[in-house]
């Protein structure tokens, strides 16, 4: 087999595998010199077509599944077909204002932004939309709160300065005494407001109750609900959405759609993934076994981050078949990225405007 990277372009040979990639793309069946001769607009024979095909077979882009069949293109073909020969697709006026206008309605929490941003990517693409939100480890503690709501439980409210919000209860030993809750709580906030949650450890933790004296058993509960508000905040969370889509690609024989789907289900493997995928700068395509993970054999990742203050703040991307519409996923990828960036940096400079106040 030639080396790939020694096979002699010529601009017939790039029109041959450009039309066999976006055939097969649109259809998923192979492709056969009848259809290419007609598809070419100069005038060449079959026979041509073929030693054409037979070349960029032997180069290693080109793979005939049945004797009998035409010609599939392999990931050397996707790969060159991406980086040379496609025409990307643009989204219109109207597709732009219909997801700024969308996601401008949540632009009060990061969490359901992301959320619904990886959805409608998901939904308008017919594939599989991932997300991370974005990492708030520098991001300050703003508010706290503690409210009874029950004799013996407490629900506590965390709020940082980039507009994430969280909340949990937690259940006390001992019925609630509504004065010791509030000097809780004051304790809790001229320890910790301001203070960035990379910050908290549980030292701090410690201090606090050390402070308590003997309320200190009563109320340790509160504290520890505190500490995992802190660490959930600060983490940021991998959302997959539309995986069910990928059950409708016939790319997917059973045993590779539920390969596939087992893997997406561990986040923590696809957190690896997309952290390794941020460490590079824009868009990033990752073809087959490109990604290093077996079960994503037959699959692509489109990535790119979205970013706040010209920072890198988190990253949003597409799975889905190899034979995936990279021309219309892409240019949807790279404007959702945009667009969430935006929407953040507004919600970042809202509160900067609010603590000068």
């Amino acid at each position: 087999m030639k080396e790939v990277s020694r096979l002699q372009w010529n601009e017939r040979r790039r029109k041959i595998l450009a039309a066999i990639v976006d055939a097969y793309i649109e259809t998923g069946e192979p492709v056969g010199s009848k259809f290419l001769t007609d598809k070419l607009d100069e005038e060449v024979s079959s026979a041509t077509v073929r030693n054409e095909m037979a070349e960029l077979a032997a180069a290693g882009f080109l793979e005939q599944p049945h004797t009998s069949a035409g010609r599939i293109p392999t990931a050397p073909a996707f790969r060159f077909y991406i980086d040379n020969l496609m025409k990307q697709d643009s989204l219109t006026d109207e597709d732009r204002e219909n997801i700024d206008s969308t996601l401008r309605r949540l632009s009060d929490s990061p969490d359901r932004l992301m959320e619904e941003a990886s959805r409608i990517l998901a939904t308008s693409t017919g594939y599989a939309a991932v997300t991370t939100t974005p990492d708030q480890r520098s991001s300050a503690i703003r508010r706290i709160e503690l409210m009874p709501i029950s004799s013996h439980k407490v629900a506590m409210l965390l709020v940082t300065d980039s507009g994430v919000l969280r909340n949990r209860s937690c259940r006390l030993p001992e019925e609630i005494r509504l004065e010791e809750l509030d000097q809780v709580a004051q304790l809790i906030r001229m320890r910790f407001l301001n203070v960035p949650l990379s910050h908290v450890c549980l030292a701090d933790i410690q201090e606090v109750l050390d402070t308590m004296g003997k309320a200190a058993e009563r109320y340790s509960p509160v504290l520890a609900t505190f500490y995992g508000l802190v660490q959930e905040s600060a983490d940021s969370e991998v959302l997959l959405t539309g995986q069910l889509n990928l059950l409708q690609h016939p790319d997917y024989a059973p045993e590779r759609a539920k390969s596939l789907l087992t893997f997406l289900a561990q986040r923590e493997q696809l957190a690896d993934m997309l952290q390794q995928s941020a460490s590079s700068e824009g868009l990033r395509i990752l073809l087959g076994s490109e990604s290093d993970k077996q079960e994503l054999g037959d699959s692509s990742i489109i990535t790119t981050q979205y970013t706040t203050g010209g920072l890198a703040r988190g990253t949003i991307g597409l799975i889905g078949p190899m034979r995936m519409d990279y021309a219309s996923a892409i240019p949807k990828v790279e404007y959702f990225a945009k667009a969430v960036g935006r929407i953040l940096s507004d919600m970042l400079d809202e509160d900067k405007g609010d603590e000068q106040s």
